[in-house]
């Protein structure tokens, strides 16, 4: 099986990373009461990552610093933009003066968030055996190159692993983000296989 995201064909004993997946598309319908969400399971599939591409994610998630300061330059021009606003406009109408306080509120709650979300994503790759760290950045790269989309339903992958099939079903509805019937029906399939 070649590697989803550079097509290289490997050794699939020592070089990559399978997964065996099931597929949960979710469609989201807006109605008048408001956005409900329909899902069903899709089929089994089967992905693979090789150890290059994911020695590569892995590097990435380790080197925090750039993905934290690549993610903080939006909000570091919101902010700007909401100082320049506040500066500039500062004797005119209310509503133009609200808008450069919020967006200086704005670009702080993000970098805040950007900064704390990408150190607690370093740590938790840093706390891990390498071989599993491995293993969580072949998964990353599985999610970031496998299909999203099936025509208007969103893609989602459940891996069919030693972890989910210790799992109960409540957990998989909330690790997955799964609604109770299609958690149910999950958990049975994965038993199945």
């Amino acid at each position: 099986m070649s590697c989803m995201k550079c097509q290289k064909q490997e050794n699939p004993r020592e070089n990559t990373y399978d997964f065996h997946v099931l597929e949960v598309q979710t469609l989201h319908v807006r109605d008048l009461s408001g956005e409900k969400r329909v899902q069903a399971l899709g089929r089994f599939q089967n992905f693979s990552v090789c150890r290059t591409c994911a020695e590569e994610q892995l590097k990435k998630n380790l080197s925090v610093g750039r993905t934290i300061v690549k993610g903080c330059v939006p909000f570091s021009l919101i902010l700007l933009a909401g100082i320049l606003i506040s500066i500039l406009f500062r004797t005119a109408a209310m509503p133009i003066r609200f808008l450069g306080v919020a967006a200086v509120v704005c670009g702080i709650f993000g970098i805040y968030d950007t900064v704390k979300n990408g150190a607690a994503h370093g740590r938790a790759f840093r706390a891990m055996s390498s071989e599993e760290a491995l293993e969580e950045a072949a998964w990353e790269v599985l999610q970031a190159q496998a299909p999203k989309k099936s025509e208007d339903s969103d893609l989602t992958y459940i891996p069919v692993n030693k972890k989910t099939l210790s799992m109960k079903n409540g957990d998989l509805m909330i690790c997955y983000d799964l609604l109770p019937e299609i958690a149910v029906k999950a958990y049975d399939l994965i038993r199945e296989v």
